[in-house]
């Protein structure tokens, strides 16, 4: 079933146009929502906000709330994609097969 799920995500994503947003800054923030539940238990949840920035306007292009879970994912899947881009960079080989103009993503998929 995730497997599906993923594909349909591949799928969709490579079928589809996303207008990629450049920012410079990132200001990060979180939020608490604190209630009872009916035995007067006190529930708390959490989200982050992250609102992106491009400082030549200095204004904000986009806020994305996450839970604390994804939150968690996205701190691995940036580590890991650091990682890779910076060996990447480093490296002084180009594939022969694409043309060096050409755009190389790679993507992680965060649950």
């Amino acid at each position: 079933m995730e497997n599906q799920v993923i594909k349909n995500i591949q799928h969709n994503l490579a079928t589809s146009f996303v207008r990629p947003l450049y920012a410079d800054e990132i200001v990060v923030a979180h939020t608490i929502k604190t209630g009872k539940d009916d035995n007067g238990k006190i529930i708390k949840e959490g989200h982050l906000h992250l609102v992106f920035i491009d400082m030549t306007t200095q204004r904000p292009i986009e806020k994305v709330v996450i839970s604390p879970v994804t939150a968690k994912g996205l701190i691995k899947a940036l580590e890991d994609s650091v990682e890779k881009l910076d060996v990447e960079l480093k490296s002084r080989k180009v594939s022969k097969k694409e043309p060096e103009e050409k755009k190389h993503e790679s993507a992680s998929y965060i649950r």
